[in-house]
């Protein structure tokens, strides 16, 4: 069976595209039966008793490159407390965040051209995607679909780092990319993990994008502003080397 005809069976039994995302629907609805695949934590993970949250667009092929972790794995933290709690909680977890304009030029990049230098889009968005002409034309794409009705670039980053009834953030530390790239790169170094190789960049122009498409972006990525905008503030404050103070990065709830 090829490749889009296991997405297309996911689709039909699970109502979702990818593995990650069973299992993520059946850590809210199964919480206790989700422990016996307490097994399929990365190995990387176990070794350094450190879990990485990867949200695409935002490094993350690069540091699970040099974390010796799956690359493509995008599971939320909510899959790790649910799996392994007790590992989840005793280890140290982090991710890296981008500006959501960034990120958001970056994705839209990578619908156009099918895909970035190391990872294609997945055959069932590319399909979809394929009449994408234009930003707007994306935004009316995006508007119309909830997060597990797109692909993982296009989804917000919040979804993977908080909790999705209360907007508290389940990981430990986060960072900014670009803003935080010396600090996350110190973390990694503390863990023994270095350098990083920068993968998986995406050939784009610069994206300039009329007030009301910059309405509309904001619209659809509100949490991963105020998240941000939290993180800012919070490192501006107390310096990005402390631990996220969790109560004071909770987003609303969607």
């Amino acid at each position: 069976m090829g490749p889009f005809d296991r997405y297309r069976v996911n689709r039909a039994l699970f109502g979702v595209y990818y593995e990650s995302d069973i299992y993520d629907r059946f850590c809210a609805a199964l919480p206790a039966a989700m422990r016996a695949f307490h097994w399929r934590i990365d190995p990387a993970f176990k070794a350094r008793k450190l879990i990485f949250i990867h949200v695409p667009r935002a490094a993350g092929v690069s540091v699970a490159e040099a974390m010796g972790a799956r690359p493509l794995s995008h599971y939320s933290m909510r899959y790790y407390r649910a799996v392994a709690p007790r590992f989840a909680a005793e280890a140290e977890s982090f991710a890296v965040l981008r500006d959501p304009f960034e990120r958001f030029a970056s994705a839209y990049a990578m619908v156009r051209s099918g895909g970035a230098e190391r990872v294609r889009l997945s055959p069932p968005f590319r399909e979809q995607t394929a009449h994408i002409r234009s930003v707007d034309d994306y935004l009316d794409w995006l508007e119309r679909r909830t997060p597990l009705q797109c692909d993982h670039v296009m989804r917000p980053q919040s979804w993977y780092v908080t909790d999705p009834k209360t907007g508290a953030v389940l990981v430990k530390r986060l960072f900014l990319l670009g803003a935080e790239t010396g600090a996350l790169e110190a973390y990694l170094r503390g863990h023994g993990i270095g350098p990083l190789g920068w993968v998986n960049r995406s050939a784009r122009q610069p994206l300039d994008l009329t007030p009301a498409q910059c309405r509309r972006v904001v619209a659809l990525y509100a949490q991963d502003f105020a998240l941000i905008g939290a993180l800012r503030t919070l490192h501006a404050r107390e310096g990005a080397a402390r631990r996220v103070d969790q109560a004071a990065l909770c987003v609303a709830a969607e």
